[in-house]
């Protein structure tokens, strides 16, 4: 009898724990593409997209796509330095983030600030729109 309060106590205190933020949620995510990215591994970063992405290049998740793979052919070693310059909630399930991407590269170095925006889906944070922002 001793040992049911003892499981209930100890799965309620694990389920507290594992609850992160969105702001946290929305950081790993950003972490999570940085890596997949460096992996050079366009379905790895696209599980982080949504189906519904657009952006003003005209690209949608399937532009995106073909653009990572002739991206990562053409380069075949990928470092990068991100930095999140802003996050913010406006309202409840999205959020807005600044990132400034730097490529760390001798013969193409490259640096981009991107307005990114996420929507929190059944699956988590997915970026739905990246956008160069204005310095």
């Amino acid at each position: 009898m001793k040992f049911l309060p003892c499981v209930l106590a100890t799965s309620l205190l694990v389920a507290c724990g594992v609850k992160t933020s969105d702001e946290e949620q929305v950081r790993e995510v950003i972490g999570a593409v940085e890596l997949a990215a460096e992996d050079r591994d366009t379905s790895d970063v696209l599980t982080h997209v949504a189906d519904n992405y657009a952006d003003s290049a005209g690209f949608d998740k399937m532009q995106l796509q073909n653009f990572l793979r002739g991206y990562f052919l053409a380069h075949p070693k990928v470092e990068l330095l991100v930095t999140i310059d802003s996050l913010e909630f406006p309202v409840d399930g999205l959020a807005q983030a600044v990132v400034t991407v730097a490529t760390v590269e001798l013969t193409d170095p490259d640096v981009r600030r991107l307005k990114v925006e996420f929507r929190r889906l059944e699956k988590g944070w997915k970026v739905v729109r990246a956008d160069r922002a204005e310095r």
